[in-house]
């Protein structure tokens, strides 16, 4: 089998194989009283989807479309209440990492290193700028400031109407990384980032001016792998804090002006993370998940019935949480307790990515290509 997180060393991905001795034996299909029915409200073909590429690609979602694609440049935008395609385009690029969309733009980043920026009206492309390496991150904008992330420890500004390049901000990073970046976050004029050597940053979202830089995670162990400390997930501002979760690492939160830490607890993974009334939900890399309280760090509760189905990250979904597995199950849990409430396959070849919860419907891409709509009913 493949790691379960790519690796890059000097721009190459290293995958395990089928005699790897750490592979965890997956649990069956746990069994439990389904409480809701999950319904389908549409699906679409968005390309061949990410294929062998090792890279996740998770759509973008605002209140009329949804926006997806492939890592062979095809990009799609489809009505989000009924999934009817509006436009399609074929690009040349390798997109990687997802899309944003807002402002008029939809943004993606590419593995030859260019930020790109399409219309969200008519697909055509608006902009493209040169990086300083692979741009694996989801981008963000404010409409002003587009903000990419690049593997090579690079955030870059960009101005939001023509691509230039208004500031960029560097730090060293390990020569061995997990293959995937965190989304950068924008609060308040500012932008809050992760990198692999277990970091977190805020920049002033103005001209990337560091305002305050902090490390949630130490590396251990002898050998390169045993010392990665990625933040690959996502972060979250949130109520004065910044949260984040590390790989073979932490999770923790710190303060959102001057970066001082408030709590930390052992943790280990790549995936998206969320929140919902105080709690912030983590899939860990060996399919546990857990909620935590966002206030002290105490765990509230852990569903360990999906362990070693190698997990999607968490999405909030009205009050149930959403993963995804190997097999192509998307599996919804309780947000108070973590009890499985219902279940349902969309693909058998597995998730593109973490699903996009969007006014209590999961948009969902399967690996290779299909979009779909689900909503939970009562039964």
């Amino acid at each position: 089998m493949k790691f379960l997180f790519p690796i890059v060393l000097a721009g190459l991905v290293l995958a395990g194989c089928s005699s790897n001795p750490n592979a965890i034996e997956p649990n069956d299909l746990p069994d439990f009283e389904a409480t809701y029915k999950v319904k389908r409200l549409w699906k679409e073909g968005v390309g061949d989807g990410v294929e062998d590429s090792q890279l996740s690609l998770r759509p973008a979602v605002t209140e009329q479309q949804v926006f997806a694609g492939d890592v062979f440049g095809n990009v799609y935008a489809v009505s989000r209440d009924e999934g009817k395609r509006q436009w399609r385009v074929k690009t040349e690029d390798r997109i990687a990492g997802g899309f944003y969309a807002g402002y008029g733009m939809v943004l993606y980043g590419t593995r030859e290193g260019m930020a790109v920026a399409l219309s969200m009206e008519t697909g055509e492309t608006l902009w493209r700028t040169r990086l300083s390496g692979e741009a694996l991150a989801i981008p963000t904008s404010d409409g002003s400031i587009a903000v990419f992330q690049t593997q090579d420890g690079n955030v870059n500004g960009l101005d939001a109407e023509t691509g230039e390049q208004i500031w960029d901000y560097e730090t060293p990073v390990p020569t061995l990384t997990l293959r995937g970046l965190a989304q950068p976050t924008l609060d308040n004029g500012k932008v809050y980032a992760g990198f692999a050597n277990a970091k977190l940053a805020a920049l002033d979202l103005e001209n990337g001016v560091p305002l305050w830089e902090q490390r949630i995670a130490e590396p251990t162990g002898r050998s390169e792998l045993d010392r990665l400390v990625d933040v690959d997930g996502n972060l979250i501002v949130e109520g004065g804090g910044v949260f984040a979760v590390t790989f073979q690492g932490k999770v923790a939160v710190v303060d959102q002006e001057n970066g001082r830490p408030y709590w930390d607890k052992e943790m280990s993974s790549a995936q998206t993370i969320s929140t919902r009334n105080g709690s912030l939900f983590v899939a860990d890399d060996k399919g546990v998940v857990r909620a935590v309280d966002m206030r002290s760090g105490s765990v509230l509760w852990k569903q360990d019935k999906l362990y070693g189905r190698r997990l999607t990250g968490t999405s909030v979904q009205g009050n149930h949480l959403a993963v995804g597995d190997f097999e192509g199950y998307l599996h919804w849990l309780d947000v108070d307790d973590g009890s499985l409430v219902a279940r349902k396959r969309h693909d058998r070849d597995g998730f593109a990515g973490t699903a996009v919860s969007y006014d209590g419907v999961l948009y969902v891409l399967s690996y290779d290509g299909k979009l779909a709509a689900y909503q939970l009913k009562e039964r």
